[in-house]
């Protein structure tokens, strides 16, 4: 990689030359996951991944929906299960794994999801079908 990194310097002192580099350099990348069987359909996407800090997916290793809910969590050096259904905040808990207790007023809980709370900007809100007149829960953000 250092010399992709030398030619990319040098290129790079051309503006012509920034696009040949960048298309190489998501060129190697893209290769090295295609050895690690990872299934790249475009080069753009590479890039994208290559920003991400955390990527989720469901057992089949794909992204569909863009939405994923929690199931468990660490806090405080304890394993905790989060039960629930969607989006619904007035459906569900967080319980201690294995025992069933109750683990909402740990105090390792609150903390962590706190700084959970506040680093996330999506929204919360129910939203009326107006055709059938059923309500849900819908995050947006």
């Amino acid at each position: 990689y250092m010399i992709l990194i030398a030619v990319t310097l040098a290129v790079a002192a051309i503006p012509e030359g920034i696009p040949l580099c960048v298309t190489i350099s998501l060129s190697i990348g893209c290769s090295d996951m295609v050895h690690k069987n990872v299934l790249v359909r475009k080069l753009a996407a590479v890039e994208t991944l290559g920003s991400a800090s955390v990527i989720c997916s469901d057992k089949t290793g794909t992204l569909t929906e863009g939405k994923m809910t929690m199931v468990n969590m660490w806090a405080a050096g304890a394993k905790y299960d989060v039960e629930g259904k969607g989006f619904d905040p007035t459906v569900g808990g967080i319980k201690i794994e294995g025992k069933g207790v109750d683990g909402s007023r740990d105090v390792g809980v609150r903390s962590a999801l706190l700084a959970a709370l506040l680093c996330c900007n999506t929204s919360l809100s129910k939203v009326k079908n107006p055709e059938t007149g059923e309500e849900k829960w819908e995050p947006k953000g």
